[in-house]
This record gives structure tokens, C-alpha cells and sequence, in this order.
């Protein structure tokens, strides 16, 4: 399944957030949902969801920038491990 984001162009944490899986070399599934329509329909997937980014890993929701900043070095290594 990998890793899935939700942004937005002018979201300062969906860039540092993609920034994050660059820098570790891990590939994930961006989708904008800069319109109103597409925002409103990750809404509807993604039950509680208001912000972005919305990042999802191995279809479990993780939450935004803050959680994956605070848990970056568990998730990045575990991520890693997956990808040899």
C-alpha cells in the first residue's frame, strides 16, 4: 500500500511533510485536494479530517506534520526496513 498524502499547494506543512519522505528516499502517493470538491471528498474518506496534510501509511492514518515529526525516526526506519 506504501504511503498516501493529502495537500494542498499552499500548505507549508504538506511541503515540509513531503520534504520528510524525500530527504529518507521514500516514494508515496501525493493527492491534491486543493479544490473545495476534492477536499470535501478526502473528507468524506478520511472521517475527522479539516487540515492538511493528511498522511496515510500502509492504510493506516498517521495523522499530519506534527505527528509524523514527532515520530519520524520510528516511522522513516520502519519504512526503510520495508523497502530492501
Amino acid at each position: 500500500m506504501g504511503v498516501e498524502i493529502y495537500t494542498k499547494d499552499s500548505c507549508m506543512f504538506c511541503q515540509k511533510a513531503k520534504a520528510l519522505f524525500d530527504e529518507n528516499g521514500i516514494s508515496y502517493k501525493e493527492h491534491d485536494v486543493s479544490t473545495i470538491d476534492k477536499f470535501k471528498a478526502m473528507q468524506e474518506l478520511i472521517s475527522g479530517a479539516k487540515t492538511v496534510p493528511q498522511i496515510i501509511i500502509d492504510g493506516h492514518l498517521i495523522g499530519g506534520y506534527d505527528v509524523l515529526d514527532a515520530h519520524k525516526e520510528a516511522i522513516f526506519e520502519k519504512l526503510k526496513k520495508k523497502q530492501i
